[in-house]
């Protein structure tokens, strides 16, 4: 997983998709696997268990699609309540 400074460094400078509802920011790294961050906002999803269930769907997806991401930061960050999971997909493989 990315730390603070990881997903700080994310948000600074790094390759962004925005999509309805999501943005997915790239950025390369040195340690040969992916790495994932997410940001689920307690105003997108008031209720702990929604914010929690939605973050291990991502990190489902994400685990089934790690060997083909290569060696890259991912931070996938939540900007609505109804979102297309195979878009995500999508916008991770691409």
């Amino acid at each position: 997983r990315l730390g603070t400074a990881d997903i700080a460094a994310l948000l600074a400078g790094a390759r962004a998709l925005k999509c309805p509802g999501f943005s997915v920011l790239f950025r390369a790294n040195p340690f040969g696997v992916p790495r994932l961050g997410l940001i689920v906002p307690k105003r997108v999803f008031p209720r702990a268990v929604d914010r929690n269930r939605m973050k291990r769907v991502l990190r489902e997806l994400f685990r089934t699609q790690q060997a083909r991401l290569g060696s890259r930061d991912i931070l996938i960050r939540l900007s609505a309540r109804e979102v297309a999971l195979a878009e995500v997909e999508q916008c991770l493989v691409g």
